[in-house]
């Protein structure tokens, strides 16, 4: 039995239990500095995931708003080519009323039979 410099057995054995030696002592240092390190990355990380998240967030939106400018780009162009259609077909349609008054005020003028002087 050992005993400490009070005499006392038990506190010679809890002397002997709770020293540790320079390796455990440095293999704790490291796995709570490992620890310290990975819960450092993790945080990092996650501030990454939430950023990218966030900008996701924002570039989905910036797409919706996007595709309803499109869409109603298209419509307004279907819109614009209906219109130009309807007024091709009136300008036909002038175009040949044009020519047919053109042909009667020919017809006309061919009749007319000027006096001789």
């Amino acid at each position: 039995l050992f005993f400490s410099l009070s005499g006392c057995p038990r506190a010679t054995f809890a002397g002997k239990k709770g020293k540790l030696s320079g390796d455990e002592i440095l293999n704790t240092k490291f796995k709570t500095s490992d620890v310290l390190e990975n819960d450092e990355e993790i945080k990092q990380l996650n501030k990454e995931i939430s950023e990218l998240n966030e900008s996701n967030s924002e570039m989905e939106a910036a797409m919706v708003k996007l595709q309803s400018q499109i869409s109603t780009m298209e419509k307004n162009l279907k819109n614009i080519e209906e219109e130009n259609k309807i007024i091709e077909e009136q300008n036909e349609a002038l175009f040949l009323e044009l020519s047919g008054l053109s042909q009667a005020l020919i017809q006309s003028l061919a009749n007319i039979r000027l006096p001789h002087m």
